[in-house]
């Protein structure tokens, strides 16, 4: 068993006046929503160089995303968050909105869900507690069976019962304990060098984010 995690954010352009492609969910009219994403994503600014991580999704991996076009996804975010001027930009600024794909024998088999984002990486580290924790990567997200050697999504029996987008192929997702334990920490390092990109421009650009890389990845700050 093969086992991957690959982390990544969502970027959506809707304020704009380019129609939606009239026919979807984006995994069935692929072709569509790619044309799509690409025009939205031209007007708004960013490079002919960001590519989604499949074809007509709005997700893309975070060690993909060109240095220019990251710069766009900070300010944009800022200029989102900073809507209230008796907040510091601490108060303001959340993680950036995505997850991570499980990815099993080169399958993608479990996508994050609506209001997932990156510091949900803290679930998937407390999935090798030893005690029952919750697990949350979005709504909906999945019921979690433990045993010495495996961990068990269910996705049948989701606290939340919504349907999953994209949707997933099985009830339930059986993965190495030892193999997913292995997944997480490289993923951890990908975020690591992630978070370094984000101080590295934050500072040549002079945006004057403090600890910039704990707040777009965890969404918190050290005391």
């Amino acid at each position: 068993m093969k086992i991957k995690l690959i982390p990544v954010i969502e970027i959506i352009n809707y304020d704009n006046d380019i129609p939606l492609p009239p026919s979807g969910p984006y995994w069935e009219f692929s072709t569509e929503w790619e044309h799509y994403r690409i025009a939205t994503n031209l007007d708004a600014g960013f490079s002919e160089n960001l590519q989604s991580y499949s074809k007509g999704s709005s997700l893309y991996r975070i060690s993909e995303i060109p240095d220019s076009d990251l710069l766009k996804i900070i300010q944009n975010k800022i200029t989102t968050d900073e809507n209230d001027d008796n907040l510091t930009i601490e108060d303001l600024i959340s993680p950036l909105i995505g997850g991570y794909i499980l990815k099993i024998n080169d399958v993608d088999t479990y996508f994050p869900q609506c209001c997932g984002d990156l510091s949900n990486i803290e679930y998937w580290n407390n999935l090798f507690l030893d005690e029952d924790s919750f697990f949350y990567m979005g709504h909906p997200s999945p019921r979690i069976i433990k045993s010495e050697n495996t961990i068990i999504f269910d996705f049948l029996h989701s606290p939340i019962q919504e349907g999953y987008a994209p949707p997933v192929s099985e009830n339930q997702i059986e993965a190495n304990k030892d193999l997913l334990k292995i997944a997480v920490e490289n993923v951890k390092k990908e975020l690591y060098d992630f978070a370094r990109r984000l101080v590295k421009i934050s500072e040549t650009e002079n945006l004057d984010i403090p600890e910039i890389d704990k707040l777009f990845v965890y969404g918190r700050i050290d005391d």
